[in-house]
């Protein structure tokens, strides 16, 4: 008696055609469906111009507001108003 391989042709195919069909699949959600669900900063009011982190949870942000812009630092437990910066200084 002749024992039959273990990886036979039509196995392989069946492996491949598998993985194409995953793949494809990952190919679709990332190009059509995510990007439905990607949160955008879109403010038109409020427009953040920089951001340093210091910290895991820590960080500071140059925030705009009009024509009004703030140093703030951001924590997991707070936000802080450091400092008003003057309109010529951003630049």
């Amino acid at each position: 008696m002749q024992a039959a391989p273990i990886f036979s042709f039509g196995y392989i195919i069946q492996v491949f055609l598998s993985l194409v069909i995953v793949l494809a699949f990952i190919y679709f959600l990332g190009r059509y469906i995510l990007p439905k669900f990607k949160m955008t900063n879109s403010g038109k009011l409020i427009k953040v111009l920089d951001k340093v982190y210091l910290e895991p949870q820590v960080s500071t942000q140059i925030i705009q507001v009009g024509n009004s812009a703030w140093l703030i630092a951001i924590s997991n437990k707070r936000v802080t108003r450091i400092d008003k910066i003057e309109k010529e200084d951003l630049n």
